[in-house]
């Protein structure tokens, strides 16, 4: 009985270790993680095979309570194709920063 449990709370345990394991990328040795520079990430990893551009419009708040329009926000996504045998990474730049790293369940079709 105890050895179970042992087993159980080790596999927990191992298992809560590898949740943020997602969140990072590894370019020429070196890894980039949520809230790096975009232009480091050029210049380790190189240009991405594909960028997809977004425009989201931003509501800001008002003393009465209503929001209103106050412009536009870009946010990007750079999809790296890592090679054979490799989920493709997908980067979510804001800002001119890494906001978050997914990898893509299999290879996309336009490429």
């Amino acid at each position: 009985m105890y050895k179970k449990t042992v087993l159980a709370a080790l596999l927990v345990t191992l298992y809560a270790g590898t949740a943020d394991a997602h969140g990072s990328l590894r370019c020429n040795g070196r890894f980039i993680d949520v809230g790096a520079d975009a232009a480091e990430v050029i210049a380790l990893c190189g240009e991405p095979s594909r960028r997809i551009v977004t425009q989201v419009p931003v509501r800001t708040a008002v003393l009465t309570g209503f929001t209103r329009f106050a412009g536009y926000a870009i946010t990007e996504q750079w999809v790296y194709d890592r090679g054979w045998g490799k989920f493709p990474a997908v980067l979510y730049v804001d800002e001119g920063r890494v906001q978050r790293i997914d990898y893509l369940p299999r290879r996309s079709r336009g490429n």
